[in-house]
């Protein structure tokens, strides 16, 4: 699905925040439109429209970015809890 159709079926503001995105070219601006996979590819999101919406490039960067901190500090937590022996 195309930024176009998506932007037909959901509208022409960011999924995140709620903000209109820009949709001229070059799309790499911080408020230009992209693709944005509410779940991970490795959970099939990639394939399927439904779980497709449009953000602003910054908002769908700074998601991902978060979300590899907190899987970050998820693997730190585990690799501190294996250091101690816990079961």
């Amino acid at each position: 699905m195309s930024v176009q159709a998506l932007k037909s079926s959901f509208g022409s503001n960011c999924h995140w925040c709620g903000l209109p995105m820009d949709f001229e070219e070059p799309r790499s601006k911080p408020d230009s439109a992209t693709i944005e996979h509410l779940l991970d590819s490795t959970l099939g999101s990639v394939r399927k429209q439904k779980y497709r919406r449009l953000a602003h490039v910054i908002c769908n960067h700074t998601r991902n970015e978060f979300r590899l901190q907190a899987e970050r500090e998820f693997q730190r937590w585990i690799e501190a809890r294996q250091a101690v022996g816990k079961p």
